[in-house]
């Protein structure tokens, strides 16, 4: 059902995956966790080569291999927020 998705399931499919497909005009990071078992590395690379479709260069950070509560994407969630605000405080 996943590799060839039909129906409501391929319309809420299309949606989402037209997030980056648009051209912000603000800085924009994506960021990445190795093996996250929720989330396909792969959304990166897409998202990260749709903006870049629209003249935007997204930085990729990847955030290595993060751990929360035994979840890598738990951990990637905290690491990229922490990193977020990092981010964030640094902007003029």
């Amino acid at each position: 059902m996943m590799r060839h998705p039909t129906g409501r399931l391929a319309k809420a499919l299309r949606v989402a995956d037209s997030t980056c497909d648009w051209a912000p005009r603000v800085p924009v990071r994506l960021y990445v966790a190795d093996a996250d078992e929720q989330a396909a590395n792969a959304n990166t690379d897409h998202c990260e080569a749709t903006l870049r479709s629209h003249g935007v260069n997204a930085a990729v950070v990847d955030l290595g291999t993060p751990d929360f509560a035994g979840s890598r994407h738990l951990g990637s969630n905290v690491a990229g927020t922490a990193a977020i605000v990092r981010w964030f405080s640094q902007l003029p």
